[in-house]
């Protein structure tokens, strides 16, 4: 005749219910109960293999999802590194203030993906190009967005994804496709004899947001700034 199991006690099913990780995180314990799997008198052994498979399944596809999340932050960083480099060199190639607005507003603005891209610029002198993205503004008046963004020559890039805080709206009174996202980037960087700022915009709400590498716009800030400033002196000579 066999004996009758002796039950567990409610103290230590209570403990158990309340920390399965005692069993499923101890291997010497699961070793012991896949081998006494074979004994068809324990029925639930089949169950709390399957439960300890399924949790490891899950690691693995956590692991997975983590390994594909890097791979493709390390391709969007190269790709932003290629972009920057061919920015850069189309920037450094233009020979005028006219040419260098027009690559800005058309290959620039293509390699960025953005939808919208917009020059505001404030000078004694005032400038006119035949452009309409490049735009003429009082000075107090970019000055305003300026301290607005809190860009200074050390800040030189302000992301945007909120609507109502979007200058390009303003600016064009919506007349460009929409704009989910918006970068604002200072020009001033080599010059006190005039104010500028570059607005891109984009129709992807998290293209131009903290969660994206965008370190680039730093940079291409100061190479845009340092051109920019050269071509402004060149119009005095």
């Amino acid at each position: 005749m066999l004996k009758t199991p002796k039950k567990i006690s409610s103290k230590l099913k209570k403990a158990l219910i309340e920390n399965p990780h005692w069993i499923l995180n101890d291997l010497e314990i699961l070793e012991q109960l896949i081998a006494s799997e074979k004994n068809k008198n324990n029925g639930n052994i089949v169950d709390l293999r399957d439960i300890f498979l399924k949790k490891t399944k899950s690691q693995l596809e956590d692991l997975s999802k983590l390994h594909t999340q890097t791979i493709s932050a390390a391709y969007e960083n190269f790709l932003g590194a290629s972009n920057l480099h061919r920015c850069i060199i189309k920037i450094l190639e233009q020979k005028n203030l006219e040419k260098l607005i027009d690559i800005l507003t058309s290959d620039i603005k293509k390699i960025l993906q953005c939808s919208v891209l917009i020059l505001l610029f404030s000078r004694r002198e005032k400038v006119v190009l035949n452009n309409p993205y490049f735009i003429n503004i009082k000075n107090e008046e970019i000055k305003k967005i300026i301290r607005s963004a809190k860009l200074t020559k050390k800040k030189l890039t302000r992301l945007e994804s909120n609507s109502k805080k979007f200058y390009a709206n303003k600016i064009l009174n919506g007349s460009f496709p929409k704009i989910c996202s918006e970068a604002m980037i200072s020009l001033c960087t080599y010059s006190e004899d005039y104010n500028a700022i570059l607005i891109l915009g984009s129709s992807n709400k998290l293209f131009f947001s903290e969660k994206n590498k965008t370190d680039y716009l730093d940079i291409l800030a100061k190479v845009i700034s340092i051109q920019l400033s050269n071509h402004i002196s060149a119009l005095r000579k």
